[in-house]
């Protein structure tokens, strides 16, 4: 065999094949602001990945792989996140007729592992006038 066929054979077999990534940081980090900006109470749209990868084009598994893949990604896709907590928060807190605060509850308990705490009851009872009057005199 002649060198051109090996370098070829040797290229063919060290090359990764498939569909070139669509991450190019210089497009998609401008169409994430565009998209947390049009995400919020006014707009009626809550911030999320799945929103997200509508916007980019690219299903919401190509979103988690790529926030494993480029850090800078993923520092990102943690904006959105906060968007979302934030929004869900103010929105649960001081929101009007069309917001829904149990679902707004519902979202930061599921997503963000918000906990309620254990309401505690006090129970005080005066056992005197149960027992009558204690005191031997």
């Amino acid at each position: 065999m002649d060198n051109q066929k090996i370098e070829k054979l040797h290229y063919h077999y060290t090359t990764k094949t498939g569909r070139p990534t669509k991450y190019l940081p210089s497009e998609i980090n401008p169409k994430i602001d565009e998209y947390l900006a049009q995400c919020g109470r006014e707009q009626t749209k809550l911030p999320s990945i799945e929103g997200l990868a509508v916007h980019i084009g690219v299903i919401s598994e190509t979103i988690r792989e790529w926030v494993e893949k480029y850090p800078e990604f993923s520092a990102n896709i943690k904006r959105i996140a906060q968007k979302q907590k934030d929004v869900l928060m103010t929105d649960g807190l001081y929101g009007g007729r069309e917001v829904n605060a149990s679902m707004a509850i519902f979202l930061l308990k599921a997503i963000h592992g918000l906990k309620e705490n254990e309401p505690s009851t006090l129970i005080q009872v005066n056992i005197k006038p149960i027992l009558g009057n204690l005191d031997p005199e």
